[in-house]
């Protein structure tokens, strides 16, 4: 018998997979680069942490601006105990309505998608929150896109217990180029 027909392939064999796997793994670290490490510079012999850029922070206060992507987002008021004025769309027992007005900017020379699923809110009790859609029905937040240098402003509702103070708004866009998220304190 001759030894060569069991011979494997050049792409079954274990060491090839294993280099892929290497290779692979080594090309995604640089890629990474370091973010989960904290910059720092001594001067004097003294080491000093720097600052977060601006593209690095993520938590952010009502009236603040959070700008990446080529974006820019504002929670411009946040209105408590609100009234829908319509008395078949009214809270649960221990719960209220909380009317969150967003302002959406588009900063690039592209247009921009954007959709209200992309906002959820958190209670205190890190429960994560769809919108409601009876409790608003003017000034809504809609889906749709903003051409460049583009804004739309709108309001969007939610049903969370009663007199909750830890409410935050999360924002994670739906982009497959990006996975930026940013929560605002309300």
């Amino acid at each position: 018998m001759n030894g060569n027909n069991n011979k494997k392939p050049w792409y079954k064999r274990f060491w090839v997979w294993v280099l892929i796997i290497i290779v692979i793994g080594g090309i995604g670290s640089a890629a990474g680069g370091n973010k989960g490490d904290t910059p720092t510079s001594t001067t004097n012999g003294t080491t000093v942490s720097e600052t977060k850029t601006p593209e690095d922070k993520t938590e952010f206060a009502v009236g603040e601006t959070a700008s990446f992507d080529d974006k820019s987002i504002t929670i411009t008021d946040v209105q408590r105990n609100y009234d829908t004025g319509n008395q078949f769309a009214q809270p649960e027992s221990g719960k209220e309505f909380v009317l969150v007005t967003v302002e959406m900017a588009n900063n690039s020379k592209n247009s921009m998608d954007y959709n209200t699923f992309e906002f959820k809110l958190q209670d205190s009790n890190g429960v994560q929150l769809n919108e409601s859609f009876t409790a608003l029905s003017e000034g809504k937040l809609n889906s749709g896109s903003l051409a460049p240098s583009g804004k739309v402003t709108g309001k969007l509702a939610y049903e969370v217990p009663k007199d909750d103070a830890g409410l935050k708004l999360l924002y994670q866009s739906f982009s497959f180029f990006s996975n930026k998220a940013v929560t605002f304190s309300l």
